[in-house]
């Protein structure tokens, strides 16, 4: 767990929501949401995790992309 500086708490509470963060090394960003968001969007989206299982349907992956 990361813990935030106070100018980090800062931009949270008055900054644009979600709060974007930024890997000086990488360039790559992210959003920091609060955990309780996070929960609500992890299960909205729960029922499309499901894996492919049935490789009867292989055929219906294009090969040639």
């Amino acid at each position: 767990m990361i813990e935030l500086t106070p100018e980090q708490r800062q931009a949270f509470d008055q900054g644009e929501q979600p709060t974007v963060a930024v890997n000086p090394d990488t360039g790559q960003e992210y959003l920091m949401i609060r955990r309780e968001v996070y929960e609500k969007v992890r299960l909205m989206l729960k029922p499309f995790a499901r894996g492919w299982d049935d490789p009867a349907d292989d055929d219906l992956i294009r090969k040639d992309v």
